[in-house]
């Protein structure tokens, strides 16, 4: 049993601060003024670490969450936006890691997420805004999701790498 309390207690802090790293993100004007929607997502940072840390079954319970919980934040009518990019992103991201890695690199993995993500984004503020022609910023949309990819990326496996083992074994 305190394995499981030791797990669950390591996602709560995570959840945390997924939850103020989102926070201090909202915080930030808009990367793209033509598609305020589109974002770096540092806290995708911690998705992926749950991912490769606990495995894509927590880590579908903590996306779900961490989506709960900055609704709170930023308002209810964030949570389609944020919801479709996070499961887009958590799908694409726990395919890949789970089915490639290590042939593929966590910053590959990341740069899919990021990509999935705010194409999805987009997809949602067409449908809600009625504007199909919102699709015309995704090559645009998909330079900053590389972008952002990369970051959350070298991120992730900087955290992996230089925390002790104790933080990133949870098996």
């Amino acid at each position: 049993m305190r394995g499981a309390t030791r797990r669950l207690a390591a996602l709560g802090v995570l959840l945390a601060a997924a939850g103020i790293t989102f926070s201090i993100e909202s915080l930030v004007p808009p990367l793209l003024s033509f598609a305020p929607y589109v974002k770096i997502g540092l806290a995708n940072c911690f998705v992926l670490f749950v991912i490769v840390c606990f495995g894509a079954r927590d880590a579908f319970f903590f996306v779900l969450a961490k989506n709960l919980l900055t609704a709170l934040f930023a308002g209810f009518f964030a949570l389609p936006f944020n919801l479709a990019g996070s499961l887009c992103a958590y799908l694409a991201m726990a395919g890949l890691y789970n089915a490639f890695f290590p042939r593929i690199s966590l910053i590959s993995v990341s740069i899919a997420g990021a990509i999935v993500c705010n194409i999805a984004r987009t997809g949602v503020a067409a449908a809600v805004m009625e504007a199909p022609s919102l699709f015309v910023q995704l090559p645009a949309v998909c330079a900053v999701s590389v972008a952002a990819g990369i970051i959350i990326g070298v991120l992730t496996t900087f955290s992996i790498k230089h925390l002790p083992e104790r933080l990133t074994k949870f098996e």
